[in-house]
């Protein structure tokens, strides 16, 4: 078990988590449907996966990696951990994309009223890409990213970047 030493590891744990139960949800809502039935976005269920989708890409998603990008990866580099960095970065850079992609395809289908056969056939394949992704994205961090953490930034460091962190989330 994953023991947190830090309080913008604790922080991002917690964010970890709740992206991986939201994209769990959407997995599995992805896995009943099948590709080849097109949900009716009108009923309260789909609305809320899709809603949830939305919500998690814009404050989670957009916001985390920026967070870690602007933030966590130049203190990392300063120590010389530019590995995990880069690397975390380029999946940021595959993922980000994707995840924008997938939010405006749900708001769409919620403004128009529902899916197409073609426009849900695409949005079933990039949710599960975005699914799998995100959550090896995610188990990365939880065993590199919070462990580097740990070893490279100091308390002072610790507790500066957990009350921007908190900002940004309390502004959300």
């Amino acid at each position: 078990m994953l023991t947190i030493k830090t309080e913008i590891a604790a922080l991002l744990h917690a964010e970890h988590m709740h992206t991986v139960e939201a994209l769990q949800d959407l997995e599995e809502f992805l896995a009943n449907q099948t590709a080849r039935r097109v949900p009716d976005a009108r009923t309260g269920e789909v609305r809320g996966i899709l809603s949830g989708l939305i919500a998690t890409v814009a404050a989670e998603v957009g916001r985390h990696f920026g967070f870690e990008e602007d933030h966590l990866f130049p203190m990392l580099l300063e120590k010389g951990e530019g590995g995990i960095a880069t690397f975390l970065t380029e999946e940021h850079a595959a993922i980000l994309p994707l995840a924008q992609g997938l939010a405006g395809r749900a708001a769409k289908a919620m403004a128009d009223g529902g899916f197409t056969a073609e426009s849900w056939t695409s949005f079933h394949a990039q949710g599960m890409e975005l699914c799998e992704r995100e959550i090896s994205h995610i188990q990365k961090e939880e065993m590199g990213l919070l462990a580097a953490i740990a070893m490279y930034i100091d308390a002072d460091a610790d507790r500066n970047l957990a009350a921007l962190y908190q900002k940004l989330m309390d502004a959300a």
